[in-house]
């Protein structure tokens, strides 16, 4: 059932009808029963998976919160600070080996379905190369949202672990947030302390409550159905015979591609969060236009922004105080200086982060060299933030003007574009081949092939979609389109509202024949 589908939006009525209809006591058992029949729907061969690790992380808390809660009546009872030290140690070493387990029965369905095929492959390769027989293929099934409600199962037992917040002790509100239908396939990636207290609050229907999420997820559907999904037209052709074409072309078709996955990404984004918004639930904020950065780290801090916080929390800073890093800093302050003690500190957590986060994205090794080429930006802008500093300073250029922002932000754009070949490139070999076109064969990409490809039509369709979504982007810099829409009579809001779902209903990407293309980060 995928979120651009007439099903999904026959789905979320009836969830809407019962929501709002059984009483304000029961609506957590209609979210319940919802999820179920969603990921159900999905394949009933993928709810084992998810309901083991849903049940075994619910344990772990519980056990967890048990082993706190009972070193605390024996801190009660301890004459001294020694005595303390010891039951705290005991319920921490306690505490940590529930952890590990449920980590262990997480990550293990993570990795092996994910990342078998990938591992064996690569260990068969190496075999071949020395003539040693080969291990037999196979293919794990790959749950739906299974790299994304695992990280959230994580973050669970983890914060529990570490006392950011009290155990779950009703099952059925853990089980709520770990399948909630909205954020299950493609996040955001929802933090439990945040979404539980949210359950606690029954949901009153309310006008602006179902309004504003409809007009949310009507905007979602216009950036998939009627930018990315023609978009995805233009670049899955010149990309599936990429030797053809010059190198003006090809990278012309990944700055295509790079608004096609803003357009998909955002889209999903609002699709899903204008349907939790109508359920009275909000979710994480995940995307804040990152194409109008002027660094590589602030793009990442405005996209995909959950992850980015998760692989902060739950990787930079337990690798940042481990005792590795303890060791590694005082070493290097002795031996080369303050300067590179504080650099390494602060630069192998970011290529963790990056190895982690690139391999997060897929079982590929483009997806590795991806991970590997932002960690590299990130790296080399801490390396150099004095001489980037200094720069401005010694040529007196004044760093506030539009015109260096608008400067800051194209190079952002294209280098985040020049990533984009190695996410975007069925292998490395193809990367390689696209960039080394680029640098040698730079004529002007073809706007009569573009033509040729997407139709007259559909190439001015397009592009006044997407002067129309830089419009709506500008104006959510500085305020909510929503709230300004708000502000004018009723007539004039649903003549906007008819008209953004008129042009969806005209000119979107669908009809007898289509094959509707899933989101591009329901495949990680």
């Amino acid at each position: 059932m995928s979120y651009q589908s007439i099903e999904f939006i026959i789905f979320v009525l009836l969830v809407l009808l019962f929501y709002y209809t059984v009483g304000r006591k029961h609506q957590k058992l209609v979210l319940a029963v919802a999820n179920l029949v969603f990921y159900a729907v999905a394949g009933l061969k993928y709810l084992p998976f998810m309901l083991i690790t849903m049940v075994a992380t619910f344990a772990a808390g519980k056990k967890m919160g048990a082993i706190y809660a009972d070193a605390d009546e024996q801190l009660k009872l301890c004459a001294d600070n020694a005595e303390k030290k010891v039951v705290r140690a005991k319920a921490k070493k306690d505490a940590k080996r529930v952890l590990q387990l449920s980590m262990f029965i997480t990550l293990i369905f993570l990795i092996v379905c994910k990342y078998s095929l990938f591992a064996v492959s690569n260990v068969n390769a190496v075999l071949a190369h020395f003539g040693a027989a080969q291990i037999p293929m196979f293919r794990m099934v790959l749950p739906l949202g299974i790299s994304f409600y695992s990280f959230m199962a994580l973050s669970y037992v983890l914060d529990i672990y570490w006392k950011r917040y009290k155990a779950e002790q009703n099952f059925i509100n853990y089980a709520v947030y770990l399948a909630y239908f909205p954020h299950v396939v493609q996040g955001p990636i929802d933090r439990f302390n945040e979404f539980s207290k949210q359950l606690e609050q029954p949901v009153a229907l309310d006008y602006k409550t179902i309004t504003y999420g409809a007009q949310l997820a009507l905007w979602g559907f216009f950036q998939k159905l009627v930018i990315a999904d023609r978009l995805g037209i233009l670049v899955d052709t010149v990309l599936a015979d990429w030797a053809s074409y010059t190198g003006g072309m090809l990278f012309f078709i990944i700055v295509v591609f790079s608004v096609q996955i803003y357009a998909d990404f955002s889209g999903c984004i609002d699709i899903v969060t204008g349907v939790s918004e109508m359920l009275g639930i909000k979710l994480r904020k995940n995307f804040n236009h990152p194409y109008f950065s002027r660094t590589m780290a602030e793009f990442w801090r405005r996209w995909h922004i959950s992850l980015q916080e998760w692989f902060k929390d739950y990787v930079y800073y337990p690798v940042s105080a481990s005792a590795f890093m303890k060791k590694l800093k005082k070493s290097s302050k002795e031996k080369f200086g303050l300067r590179t003690s504080e650099l390494a500190a602060s630069c192998f957590p970011i290529f963790v982060v990056w190895c982690v986060t690139g391999i997060w994205h897929g079982a590929a090794w483009k997806f590795v060299l991806w991970g590997m080429f932002h960690a590299a930006l990130l790296i080399g802008s801490q390396i150099f933030a004095p001489l980037f500093k200094k720069v401005p300073e010694v040529l007196k250029l004044n760093t506030e003007t539009y015109g260096f922002r608008f400067f800051q932000i194209m190079r952002t754009f294209i280098l985040c574009c020049i990533g984009r070949i190695f996410f975007r490139s069925d292998d490395f070999a193809m990367s390689v081949g696209i960039i080394s076109k680029v640098i040698h064969n730079t004529n002007l990409p073809s706007i009569t092939q573009t033509i040729e490809i997407l139709g007259a039509v559909d190439v001015l369709v397009v592009v006044f979609a997407i002067i129309l979504l830089l419009a709506v982007d500008i104006i959510q810099e500085k305020t909510s389109v929503r709230d300004l829409l708000a502000k004018e009579n009723y007539i004039t809001r649903w003549i906007v509202f008819f008209a953004i779902l008129f042009i969806i209903i005209l000119t979107g990407i669908y009809g007898p024949g289509y094959n509707a293309s899933s989101f591009i980060y329901e495949q990680f």
